[in-house]
């Protein structure tokens, strides 16, 4: 087989193509002399996100970073406070590292960069939504005939002062035509942060579940709370404070009391984020009468499949202290089933 020779014109472009070509990655130099080209995420903390194609991302320490440089644009926050977009970040002499933005040109101090692509609760510029959606079915016709229907979502806002959340949970099942349980769950909070890891909290839900006797149970309440962990692997927040919960029953008697709440959110990216634990839990023990107790919680285990489905494994469980005449105090239901989040 014979060989074309490449037209003039492209054979002297493509060597300089060719060489070219590498300077599109970021690259970062280690303290030990490591090298890695691929695109920086972010920066936060001692931890720097970089992007590869060969490895996925890479989380490096900070303090091991020895120099960077960028090849696109980046937006760079100090420890100042001051936000600069459009910045190109190039090596420097030991310890600094040289930026330029249309605006400002220098070195900076390695221990001076706070964060690289910041977020909107970093940065204080704008707000960050977040949100999921899961559903379970099924359909058993034949000898049995019975339907049931599971969905739950959330969603989430998180601004640099304050962040918002609400979420629904929706329960439903028929045996042959008949409908044998019915339940829902609407919940929401608001919280303003004091400082960066203490907020106040304000929250309120509503529940109906028939089969335990709850024609609506309303809660609102506020109190103070804290935000343990938040970043892109570990997230844990506490909440603790007074609630007000007042329940209408369809055949027992009515009841409404005073009650010390409280409330957890807690999740974790295992295995490069190829699996996320998770565990919520709500909670309301009356002041007047200790015998009334809830506890509200969901734990288990999110799997990222392909373009935000996920696949799910989650166990429900409720438990009142001192149910209905007639119910038993504990219901579980343990789910499979397929989602959505961004």
């Amino acid at each position: 087989m014979r060989l074309r020779r490449l037209p003039p014109l492209l054979a002297l472009f493509f060597p300089a193509f060719m060489l070219s070509a590498p300077g599109h990655a970021d690259e970062i130099e280690l303290t030990n002399g490591d090298r890695i080209t691929g695109r920086i995420v972010s920066k936060a903390g001692n931890e720097l996100v970089v992007r590869t194609d060969y490895a996925g991302e890479l989380r490096l320490r900070w303090d091991l970073v020895k120099s960077l440089r960028t090849s696109e644009p980046v937006t760079v926050m100090t420890a100042g406070g001051d936000l600069l977009n459009s910045a190109q970040l190039a090596a420097s002499e030991a310890d600094k590292v040289a930026l330029s933005n249309p605006s400002t040109e220098g070195n900076v101090k390695r221990e001076d960069i706070a964060f690289i692509n910041p977020t909107p609760e970093q940065s204080g510029n704008g707000v960050s939504y977040s949100g999921r959606v899961n559903m379970s079915a099924a359909l058993v016709r034949g000898n049995a005939e019975n339907d049931r229907i599971y969905g739950d979502g959330a969603l989430d806002a998180r601004a640099k002062g304050y962040a918002w959340g609400l979420g629904m949970k929706v329960d439903r099942r028929k045996d042959r035509g008949v409908k044998t349980a019915q339940q829902w769950l609407l919940n929401g909070n608001y919280d303003h942060f004091v400082n960066e890891r203490q907020f106040i909290y304000a929250r309120t839900s509503f529940e109906q579940d028939k089969i335990k006797d709850i024609q609506l149970r309303t809660t609102v309440g506020a109190g103070y709370g804290w935000q343990l962990y938040e970043d892109e692997q570990t997230k844990l927040s506490l909440r603790t404070g007074l609630d007000y919960v007042n329940v209408d029953r369809i055949v027992s008697q009515d009841d409404d009391y005073p009650a010390l709440g409280w409330g957890v959110r807690a999740s974790h990216w295992l295995f490069d984020r190829r699996a996320e634990l998770f565990h919520d839990q709500d909670g309301f023990w009356s002041v007047a009468d200790t015998k009334q107790l809830t506890i509200r919680s969901k734990s288990g285990v999110r799997l990222p499949i392909a373009a935000g489905m996920t696949a799910s494994a989650q166990l429900n469980a409720d438990w009142e202290r001192t149910p209905a005449p007639g119910r038993k105090a504990v219901d579980s239901t343990l789910l499979l089933g397929l989602g959505y989040a961004w």
